[in-house]
């Protein structure tokens, strides 16, 4: 666009240029403000500038590590859900190399824009209001509970950039300078798509702040709006084809009010609405901040200053306008909210609280600043986040509790591990099981840092197979709630062990790979090779189970079937001998292995005192025979026992569409009690203690 479409006097618009340090500053150290108050924010973060690395942050830095820029800004990137070039590959691309395994290189540069975003924001108030007004909207938005999030977690510099860059793009179109402008909104939209709402925010400032027409306002924004819808199209697309983020996009009415509602509760601190309250109670100002921001009291007037650059009624719309514009844009993620998603947004609230101190006076300032960090001190004290979708949920997902749950669990993974294995095989794969829900934690990229070996890989226990295990040595662990522990270290068949658990958790093909492990290493041959057998007949392959169960000893023997059988009965009813009946029942089993009744007995007796192999019976009882609802029942109850939920989930919905007449037995009534619907948690939001 063509500079002369710009008013380039403050005659031609009527605003008077913004003072350059405001009404009731001193014109002189200027610098020194800027250092308490960098001081204040530095003690007041250095908490979560002190941080590890946390959940994506790994995948990020695993992606700049094995594709090279710049043929990864082509793509989606690690995740794969939205696409960001400049805030994941780039950004990622370029800081890695510097920082290696350290994050005080990615905290130090967050750190930076933040301060950068700050004074842009500043810039922007005293184009606004008063000076005075202008600090105190300043350190409302720094204060922001929502800012320790992104302090805390170096993926957050996605926000930081977008908000720095639209900040900057603003400044820019203040201006006149549009071309930069421009260019600083295209990069703002390629580190979050939560800058498409800048041409809103720009039509804004010419309508409400300069005077213009509507119509005239609009052709001085076309080519942002162009923009924003071009890479809107590219970013609803990339969604929309991504597995990852298709189920947590909506694009319903609804999901657009949810997402105004979310923005005015993080903007008021409100995380977790409930448990204010008493965090305000409970904790105090920081003391050493406190100190350090009352001296900024003297770049405030002595006596409230009833000029201002901007008419405050105009100021109120433009930054209404920036309030709803940004918030909208969080719609489609309503459901999924974090008050952090709220960083641009929260611009527009900044420019409010200045507006409601725009008359306020030095006296006004130890009160504003007290209440500022005890709000602040008090919501990023609450120890709670949601862990269900829901898009009227009050809750915010990620917040400080959440990420400081993050980085203490991954500090007890990582020195648990090292405490176990002070050092791995180049390309050992490790394997986890029962650890803590929603923890944030990714696995393989956390022990490549930890032990600065990129050869080696890891994953859950269920997430065993060909693919991630392959031929390579494997580790297993299991989480006990307070650390690490070896799992199936000191057995002699742990290959088989894991086959057995994938089994119960519905995953054959993992399970098939595992007992060949456990036959490769020499394991019990009968074992493995009967529950091969099972698991690759569930996989859909019979030829190959029935190979399996050939050389497992199986053979069809409808005569030795029978006397087995009614050998397990005289043990079992009349010389009470469980052992013998056991015994009797696996040969009946070899000379009739598809037929249901000794599995489901056998399994029966397994229960008490081997539940896992007793499950196993049963599982295979009722697919024997789905009409078995003595031997689905007492399945349904051993699962609810060992807490496998989803594996419980499925035998309850089978139980209940062959046999309804059972819904009010107990069994089934423990199983609704207990089991959550499907893809949900139990609860919607964790409280921590």
């Amino acid at each position: 666009m063509p500079r002369s479409a710009l008013p380039q006097n403050p005659e031609r618009t009527g605003v008077p240029p913004a003072p350059r340090h405001g009404p009731g500053v001193p014109a002189r150290w200027p610098w020194l403000a800027a250092l308490l108050a960098a001081l204040a924010l530095g003690l007041l973060y250095r908490g979560p500038l002190a941080t590890g690395f946390l959940s994506d942050d790994y995948v990020f830095l695993e992606a700049a590590r094995l594709d090279p820029l710049p043929g990864s800004l082509l793509g989606l990137g690690a995740i794969g859900n939205y696409y960001r070039p400049l805030s994941r590959q780039l950004w990622f691309g370029l800081l890695a190399p510097i920082a290696g395994a350290s994050p005080a290189v990615f905290h130090a540069a967050n750190a930076l824009l933040f301060a950068a975003a700050l004074a842009l924001l500043f810039d922007l108030l005293l184009a606004l209001v008063p000076a005075g007004a202008a600090l105190a909207g300043a350190l409302y938005f720094a204060l922001l509970p929502l800012q320790r999030v992104n302090l805390t977690w170096v993926s957050c510099v996605q926000d930081l950039l977008a908000l720095l860059l639209v900040l900057a793009a603003v400044a820019l179109y203040r201006r006149g300078r549009l071309a930069a402008a421009w260019a600083a909104a295209l990069a703002a939209t390629a580190a979050k798509e939560i800058a498409l709402a800048l041409p809103i925010a720009l039509t804004a400032w010419s309508v409400a702040i300069e005077g213009l027409p509507l119509r005239a306002a609009l052709a001085r924004t076309r080519a942002f709006w162009a923009l924003a819808l071009g890479w809107g199209l590219l970013a609803v697309a990339v969604a929309l084809g991504a597995p990852s983020a298709v189920a947590h996009v909506g694009l319903g009415p609804l999901g657009f009010v949810a997402a105004l509602v979310h923005e005015a509760q993080s903007l008021l601190g409100l995380d977790h609405p409930s448990g204010l309250p008493r965090a305000l109670a409970t904790h105090a100002p920081a003391l050493a901040p406190l100190l350090l921001l009352l001296p900024l009291a003297l770049w405030m007037p002595a006596r409230p200053v009833s000029a201002a650059p901007a008419s405050p009624r105009a100021a109120a719309r433009f930054a209404i306008a920036w309030l709803v514009g940004f918030g909208l844009i969080t719609g489609p993620v309503a459901a999924i909210w974090s008050a952090y998603f709220y960083t641009v947004p929260a611009v527009g609230a900044a420019v409010l609280v200045a507006l409601a101190f725009r008359r306020a006076s030095r006296a006004a300032w130890p009160l504003f600043v007290a209440a500022l960090l005890w709000w602040h001190a008090g919501a990023s004290a609450i120890r709670a986040f949601a862990i269900r979708d829901r898009l009227w949920g009050w809750t915010s997902r990620v917040t400080a509790a959440y990420l400081e749950r993050t980085q203490r669990i991954a500090t007890l993974l990582s020195s648990s591990l090292r405490a176990i294995d002070p050092a791995l095989p180049h390309g050992e794969r490790l394997f986890f099981a029962t650890l803590p829900s929603w923890s944030g934690v990714h696995m393989g990229n956390l022990v490549r840092a930890l032990y600065r070996d990129p050869s080696l890989d890891a994953a859950f226990v269920s997430q065993f197979s060909d693919s991630t295990a392959g031929r390579a040595s494997c580790r297993f662990y299991w989480w006990d709630g307070a650390g690490l522990r070896p799992l199936y270290r000191t057995i002699a068949d742990p290959y088989f062990q894991v086959g057995a658990d994938l089994l119960l958790l519905d995953r054959p093909a993992g399970a098939a790979h595992a007992f060949r492990r456990a036959l490769a290493a020499a394991g019990e041959r009968r074992d493995n090779l009967y529950w091969l057998g099972w698991a690759e007949l569930w996989r859909g392959d019979r030829d190959v189970a029935e190979a399996a169960w050939k050389q497992f000893g199986a053979v069809d023997d409808t005569l030795k079937w029978s006397a087995n059988m009614s050998a397990a009965r005289f043990a079992l009813i009349t010389a009470r001998d469980t052992l013998e009946g056991r015994r009797t029942l696996a040969e009946a089993i070899r000379y009739g292995i598809g037929r249901p009744e000794p599995h489901g007995v056998l399994g029966g007796l397994l229960l008490p005192h081997q539940p896992k192999y007793g499950m196993l019976e049963l599982k295979v009882a009722t697919f024997l025979n789905p009409d078995d609802w003595l031997s689905r029942r007492a399945l349904l109850g051993a699962l609810l026992d060992a807490h496998l939920e989803e594996p419980a989930r499925r035998e309850l919905e089978a139980l209940m569409s062959r046999h309804p007449e059972l819904g009010s037995d107990p069994v089934v009534l423990r199983a609704r009690r207990e089991l959550p619907a499907a893809g949900e948690p139990a609860i919607g939001v964790l409280e921590l203690k």
